[in-house]
């Protein structure tokens, strides 16, 4: 009994070194040994489990490596597709990242480590007749199948800073997908990210303190009520512009090589809500984006998109006005998946309405866990039906409008199924919501949004390893046949710029 004792209080002050981690590195660590206390460390190096088809797993294994090491180019090709469709969702269960804090089976490593090594042998390999070419449309086709990761941030005022934090783990573990989305304070980090390039984040990251943290400031009472606001919205403009580069949503893509998208909502409620990007608004600017999506109604006045068309700025879907983007589309899942391609989502949420609901389960397994998941679940359902039902009966049209607000807030999907990261339900954190934080605070904030993320890196890690594998070869072919093409066109201009040529 003292042993069983013992052995608890010890893996007790084990978990609560954990949460005072501040590094991945010595998160890492201390993870490490709650597993080898735990018993998780044990297993996963054994095989048995019902969420994997294991013996499958193994044989695919051998077989890309038998294929492998043979140099059977073509039958390799072939099986590769195949394991890769047939094993596709097996990998996605999230309960096989809630027994150990470092990763899940061995075999499902082993497995990823394998397909990486057929990947580089087959670009690697010099064949006649199989250029750079034929191989850059063969990893097109098959990341389409597979699809690409994204990070999505919510918003939540002042709160909503955390995604630093998740912005800087990942990025730190170059897991930082090229896709990110945001909506009201998550379009604003999600802008910063992708205005700016990798050099620059580096720069932001050793030097938090270097940041102007001064977004908000009060109208006088007689501003507010004539503007029905109580946030100065050229003063946010100008906070906006000091932040990140003057950019249109193409032209972040071509700075930083991230695709920027940002939710805006409707102020009126017969438009519908839109996702901002590379594709649906290459000319709309960023700064503006930003500004709409975090105009929480009521505490700034809605926002006319802008656009840079032929060097001039101009009114972007001139008349319409647009709003907070958490009021209709949070995380946007399902234009992602449309436009983009995405079916890998990792979201971090900071909503304070949202995050008390899901702080009920987190991440954890089991009964009571499933229990509270449940609850919340029918909670927010009943509060949506609710509503639906009060919008439709409801007398005047202010009200029917506030109701439809409300609706649209309740009725959304506020977290992804596996790869969650959200902010720990603090209620002190509350008070500052619409304050502009310290600087203390500012750090505080990413901190736990590193803390948040680093126990889902082994996920997040597994997860997008194949997608990520298959966008780095893609720009790796890219670039080479760019610059294989290149030499060929300049001599030509060359010359028939040259004397001789001219004179004969």
């Amino acid at each position: 009994m003292k042993t069983k004792t013992g052995a608890r209080n010890k893996l007790s002050r084990v978990e609560h070194d954990l949460g005072a981690a501040r590094s991945y590195g010595e998160w890492l660590e201390i993870a490490g040994e709650h597993d080898r206390l735990s018993g998780a460390a044990a297993w996963r190096e054994d095989d048995r489990t019902d969420l994997l088809h294991v013996p499958e797993i193994r044989k695919s294994i051998a077989t890309l490596k038998a294929l492998r090491e043979s140099g059977a180019t073509w039958p390799l090709t072939k099986k590769l597709q195949e394991v890769l469709f047939r094993h596709q969702g097996e990998f996605t269960h999230p309960e096989l990242y809630h027994v150990a804090r470092t990763g899940t089976k061995r075999v499902v490593s082993e497995f990823l480590d394998e397909v990486e090594a057929c990947v580089h042998y087959l670009i690697a390999l010099e064949v006649d007749g199989v250029g750079d070419d034929y191989k850059l449309d063969q990893l097109k086709r098959v990341g389409r199948v597979y699809g690409r990761p994204a990070l999505m941030l919510s918003g939540g005022g002042t709160l909503g800073i955390y995604h630093v934090g998740v912005i800087k783990a990942l990025f730190e573990r170059d897991l930082l997908p090229r896709t990110i989305s945001g909506s009201s304070m998550g379009a604003i980090i999600a802008a910063w990210a992708c205005c700016h390039d990798d050099a620059a984040l580096r720069v932001f990251f050793a030097n938090p303190h270097l940041v102007q943290l001064e977004a908000l400031s009060r109208l006088p009472l007689k501003e507010m009520l004539a503007q029905r606001a109580v946030f100065d919205q050229a003063w946010m403009l100008n906070y906006l512009r000091a932040l990140m580069p003057d950019m249109t949503f193409a032209e972040s893509m071509q700075h930083s090589r991230r695709i920027l998208n940002i939710s805006v909502s409707p102020h009126k409620t017969i438009q519908s809500a839109r996702l901002l990007n590379f594709l649906s608004s290459p000319e709309a600017l960023v700064h503006h984006a930003a500004l709409a999506s975090c105009a929480i109604p009521g505490a700034f006045r809605p926002v006319q998109l802008m656009a840079r068309q032929r060097g001039q700025v101009v009114p972007w879907m001139e008349g319409e006005l647009w709003v907070d983007g958490s009021v209709n589309n949070d995380l946007p899942f399902a234009q992602l998946a449309q436009i983009l391609n995405i079916n890998h989502f990792i979201t971090s949420q900071a909503n304070p309405h949202i995050v008390p609901f899901l702080s009920l389960s987190g991440g954890k397994s089991g009964r009571m866990a499933a229990l509270a998941r449940m609850t919340g679940s029918i909670a927010m359902h009943n509060s949506t039906q609710i509503l639906e039902v009060a919008r439709k009966h409801a007398p005047y049209r202010l009200v029917r409008d506030a109701l439809t607000a409300v609706h649209s807030i309740t009725s959304q999907p506020y977290a992804g199924t596996d790869m969650h990261i959200q902010l720990p339900f603090k209620p002190h954190l509350y008070a500052r919501v619409m304050k502009n934080p310290t600087l203390e605070q500012f750090e505080q904030f990413i901190l736990l949004g590193e803390q948040a993320t680093w126990p889902q890196i082994p996920m997040i890690n597994d997860r997008t390893r194949i997608s990520r594998l298959i966008g780095t070869y893609i720009g790796r072919l890219m670039q080479r046949i760019a610059t294989q093409s290149a030499p060929e066109s300049a001599p030509k201009k060359a010359k028939a710029k040259s004397p001789r040529t001219r004179s004969g």
